[in-house]
């Protein structure tokens, strides 16, 4: 978590001596592909390379197919604003404009008013009514006589004030329904809207320009990739030569996505498939009922769950960039080099790029702005624990909001004090790294410069990743304490 919005590895890659030979070749400082792919000709055969890539990640499981809507939308020219509205309406069309229809189904059927209700009917009308109240507060947020001062505060104050309705006794039975119906049809574009709502004083777009980068088509989750419209217009290629570089980028990173699908799928062949080496998970269950594997397994396991954890990061981000490249979007990169992290805070930097940008965002700046400004350090390691710890629980809470459905809101808060735990001690880490940030000396050389705290760096992370899980409802802190202080030789 740092100040500064921008990985400092882009900042220091620019400074730092390029190789030779690349195994993916710099394609897009090459001047005589660069000038090719801007005529007819060149743009075929970029569209064929593209096509290429999608056929052989679908190989491996990845689905690569937005791509081609993405070179329609590049050229697409002064209609790209209308491309992409219509691309991302299709996709999240055929995706039940990501509402958890299942959910809603149980919901009914625990409320005993299924026969009462269309759930196709109730789904439609609550879009409409949610899209028409986005389109409404962007509208008012527009207006500095109507600006709400702290939009996201407001927007996560009034998602959680309904969540707390649905536990009410005066909500039994349809009005419970129609409240989840409502949140769970909010939920997956909440923080798209705060991006818009934080954005509408200075941009001055029509409203469904900033609906169109609600879940655009290139890919996001709860978490914003390109955040919103007016950091998108910062990126995006003005020019032909800026457009051919931007997806000549956007080639070579899906190709070195596809290297590291290859890579991660051969590391978990060899890992499970012929050492049979069992899951972290399967490791951590087996402790807990007391017939543990010997520690050196789980040792093992735990460090090939988080090499698995890193490149299942860097391939899920490396996608979605990859496809807003090539429709014009020079987007930083999700995950970049985190193994040359030299301090927990650069990791943290390196590791989720666009989820540390939103807890930067929403939770970091309106802290770090407002709370302890005449003490500098304090005011800067409180406001990093505030986005680390608070934020990311909070976002957390959020995005797995289902489990207050099927657990009682209680029973969900509660299982989550692992994830609790483990955004406890990121928070004060990555709080701590922040305040000892000290220059990288250039004499200190590769072993104590380079090496030595990548270890450490990666040493912690893994063994912080044991109390990872924000999906884990089940076990307790504790369990995972004693199978942690087991893997150290500590009896408990």
């Amino acid at each position: 978590m740092s100040i500064e919005s921008q990985p400092s590895a882009y900042m220091a890659a620019r400074s730092r001596a390029r190789p030779a030979w690349r195994l993916i070749p710099e394609i897009d400082r090459d001047p005589t592909l660069v000038t090719g792919v801007q005529g007819v000709t060149g743009r075929i055969a970029l569209c064929g390379a593209v096509a290429v890539l999608v056929a052989l990640l679908s190989l491996v499981g990845i689905d690569f197919s937005a791509a081609l809507l993405a070179m329609g939308c590049a050229y697409a020219g002064t209609y790209r604003r209308i491309f992409i509205l219509l691309a991302t309406s299709l996709l999240l069309y055929r995706s039940g404009f990501l509402v958890d229809a299942p959910l809603l189904e149980r919901l009914a059927a625990q409320e005993g008013v299924t026969d009462r209700i269309s759930q196709p009917l109730l789904q439609s009308a609550m879009l409409t009514l949610v899209f028409a109240l986005f389109s409404g507060l962007l509208v008012l947020q527009g207006n500095a006589a109507t600006a709400l001062r702290r939009p996201t505060m407001c927007l996560l104050l009034g998602f959680l004030g309904l969540v707390l309705a649905t536990q009410s006794t005066l909500t039994i039975g349809m009005p419970r329904v129609l409240l989840w119906s409502f949140l769970v049809t909010c939920q997956p574009y909440l923080w798209f809207l705060a991006y818009a709502l934080a954005d509408a004083g200075k941009e001055r777009s029509p409203v469904w320009q900033k609906l169109s980068v609600f879940h655009p088509f290139w890919g996001a989750t709860l978490t914003p990739f390109g955040k919103g419209l007016s950091y998108l217009r910062r990126f995006e290629a003005k020019t032909p030569e800026e457009l051919a570089v931007t997806q000549l980028k956007g080639v070579k990173l899906a190709a070195w996505t596809l290297l590291l699908a290859v890579g991660r799928g051969c590391f978990n062949e060899l890992v499970h498939g012929i050492l049979w080496l069992p899951t972290f998970d399967d490791t951590l269950l087996r402790h807990i009922v007391h017939d543990p594997y010997p520690r050196w397994i789980g040792w093992t396991s735990l460090i090939a769950y988080f090499v698995e954890d890193l490149l299942g990061m860097t391939v899920f981000g490396g996608i979605i960039v990859a496809t807003a490249r090539l429709a014009g979007f020079r987007l930083l990169r999700n995950t970049y080099r985190p193994l040359e992290s030299a301090s927990l805070a650069d990791f943290w930097n390196r590791y989720y790029f666009y989820f540390k940008e939103l807890l930067v965002d929403h939770f970091f700046y309106p802290t770090f702005v407002r709370c302890f400004r005449s003490h500098r350090r304090l005011r800067l390691f409180f406001a990093t624990f505030v986005a680390a710890c608070l934020g990311n629980l909070l976002f957390h809470f959020i995005r797995d909001i289902r489990f207050v459905v099927d657990m009682g809101l209680w029973n969900a808060v509660v299982g989550e004090q692992s994830h609790a735990f483990y955004t406890f001690v990121l928070a004060m880490s990555v709080a701590v790294s922040q305040l000892r940030r000290v220059p990288q000396r250039a004499t200190r050389g590769w072993l104590r410069g380079r090496l030595l705290p990548c270890l450490w760096v990666c040493g912690f992370f893994c063994i912080l990743h044991v109390f990872d899980a924000p999906l884990d409802r089940e076990h307790t802190l504790w369990q995972r304490a004693e199978f942690l202080f087991y893997l150290l030789g500590v009896t408990t």
